[in-house]
């Protein structure tokens, strides 16, 4: 099967005008390069990209939708946060999968091929209906002190853990994660040495109050995330981008309950915020953050180049000139996006 685009996005996101993209019987791609003939499926004017990642997103949280009256750690903070007593009510009464299926429907009309999730509970209930939906999740189930039945934990924040108790989270686990530094008080309380010297955290969220020396001791093949809507709402400031790009950061939306877990409204943020920030982030390093930066770090959202399975989205480009990542970045929406591509199969996006 060939697919033909006006514009693909190649490899590491290299602009290909014209492009065609050939996959085999198992769906992986075979060729990548300038359409010169031959028969294709013409998807039009449009850009073939990578499906996008949601790198962070508390979705049960959906259940106290918009409540923003509280500091955040009343919100949400473990054990006594609004959140954790309505979520695990809801669970209970076995009430939260119609809610998963909601955000998930929502997530995938955005283009979002993979999402990165924090549950609170119920791990595999979320794994199950974002795979119904197309949505591949790598969820980490919150450990509460206690050793969770699921392959991937983490802790909202180890400073809530002795150490013995972060090592053997450490022990037990494929992969752990953690909040580290999202608020001032938990970075004075030197939540990142934890996070790096006793839960040796596979991915390290937020990263809000870092300081250049500790990027230094964050080895390069972690996975750093950061969450640029929810922190400037929540505690007035951002995570040090720019300094943190040699880490390749993925990008996330955080809590559903006050964000959209929306993509594209979290890259139109950062470059916005970027530019008045003077930190002159480049389209394509905010489009890796939000797309093929996870594969690297994560296995999230493949790359279009031979060996990869083709996991594509279709956007449309009615007037990109000759600055197609800057278009992507500065106007397109979740209403752009016309298909998804999986392997050989072309799928109807649905708004």
């Amino acid at each position: 099967m060939r697919f033909k685009a006006r514009y693909v996005l190649a490899g590491e996101l290299e602009v290909v005008e014209n492009g065609v993209v050939e996959v085999d019987d198992s769906g992986v791609v075979v060729g990548v390069g300038k359409y010169t003939g031959g028969v294709a499926a013409d998807l039009g004017n449009v850009v073939l990209m990578p499906q996008l990642v949601n790198a962070h997103v508390h979705v049960l949280d959906a259940a106290i939708m918009d409540r923003d009256d509280l500091y955040i750690d009343d919100l949400v903070g473990w054990p006594h946060g609004v959140k954790y007593h309505v979520v695990k009510g809801l669970v209970r009464r076995g009430r939260h999968v119609p809610l998963l299926k909601k955000v998930a429907q929502r997530m995938r009309s955005y283009g979002v091929g993979c999402a990165v999730i924090y549950a609170e509970y119920a791990a595999r209930d979320v794994e199950e209906v974002f795979r119904q939906y197309g949505i591949e999740a790598v969820v980490f189930q919150e450990a509460h002190g206690d050793f969770p039945n699921y392959p991937n934990v983490q802790v909202a924040s180890p400073l809530d853990h002795p150490v013995e108790y972060l090592k053997e989270l450490r022990r037990r686990y494929r992969l752990v994660s953690t909040h580290v530094s999202e608020t001032s008080d938990c970075h004075e309380g030197g939540d990142l040495e934890l996070a790096l010297k006793a839960l040796d955290a596979d991915v390290l969220v937020h990263l809000v109050y870092v300081t250049e020396e500790e990027i230094a001791q964050i080895p390069p093949h972690k996975a750093v995330v950061v969450n640029p809507r929810a922190n400037a709402y929540f505690v007035g400031r951002i995570a040090p981008v720019h300094k943190l790009l040699h880490l390749k950061p993925l990008l996330g939306t955080d809590n559903v309950f006050m964000n959209e877990p929306d993509p594209w409204a979290e890259i139109k943020f950062l470059h916005a915020y970027s530019s008045a920030a003077g930190w002159a982030l480049g389209e394509r390093e905010i489009l890796s953050m939000a797309t093929v930066w996870a594969w690297e770090k994560l296995r999230c959202s493949p790359p279009i180049e031979p060996g990869k399975p083709l996991r594509g989205l279709a956007v449309a480009a009615p007037y990109t000139g000759n600055k197609v990542l800057k278009f992507l970045v500065k106007r397109t929406s979740h209403r752009d996006v016309i298909a998804f591509i999986e392997g050989g199969r072309l799928l109807q996006a649905w708004h």
